[in-house]
């Protein structure tokens, strides 16, 4: 796979850090790019262990709420880091301003690949653990490595094209709106 471009990881270092993050705890990244994709990806696995809790037959009606309230949270949290990740790279990034846009931004893609990290360990998890269903999990690792593969080379061929000025993208902006105590004018979210 091609490198990126200057001062942006390659897409597959970025998934072996992600895969990493998973199995032990990482020393500190370095600062830019990778430190925000980090915490983006810790984040979304806290938030995945949350909805585990939420969704579990035996978590009475008092933890799904915390679980849901904290899954909120989290989930602000993950739109303020897709929106500093896609700054940080327009900052790094020389894009054509006549080139077409694409549909997302490197930020949500990077978000979808650290979803889809979580999903295949928890996937292997299951398939390893002794359980009656663990054949099932074990039947769908296939499609979730064809998943991966594509998804890498995906957002590898976006920074190709943004790199030779066949495509830009447009940072993503969340605009989330929640209504409820504390929120500003329906929205919630820090700036």
């Amino acid at each position: 796979m091609t490198a990126g471009p200057a001062n942006v990881p390659p897409v597959a270092d970025v998934v072996a850090h992600f895969r990493r993050a998973l199995g032990a705890p990482a020393p500190s990244p370095p600062r830019g790019v990778l430190e925000l994709l980090l915490g983006l990806h810790e984040n979304n696995a806290l938030q995945w262990a949350c909805e585990d809790v939420s969704r579990r037959d035996d978590a009475d009606d008092h933890t799904i709420a915390n679980a849901k309230r904290e899954i909120d949270a989290l989930n602000g949290k993950r739109h303020v880091f897709v929106e500093a990740i896609d700054a940080a790279l327009t900052a790094v990034i020389d894009q054509s301003p006549s080139a077409p846009p694409t549909t997302e931004s490197p930020g949500m893609v990077y978000d979808r690949l650290s979803v889809l990290v979580i999903r295949l360990a928890s996937t292997e998890s299951a398939a390893r653990a002794d359980r009656a269903d663990r054949d099932v999990f074990a039947a769908r690792l296939p499609a979730l490595h064809e998943q991966l593969a594509s998804l890498e080379a995906a957002l590898q061929a976006l920074f190709d094209d943004v790199q030779a000025g066949r495509k830009r993208f447009v940072p993503y902006q969340g605009f989330k709106l929640y209504e409820g105590p504390g929120s500003r004018g329906g929205d919630s979210r820090p700036d």
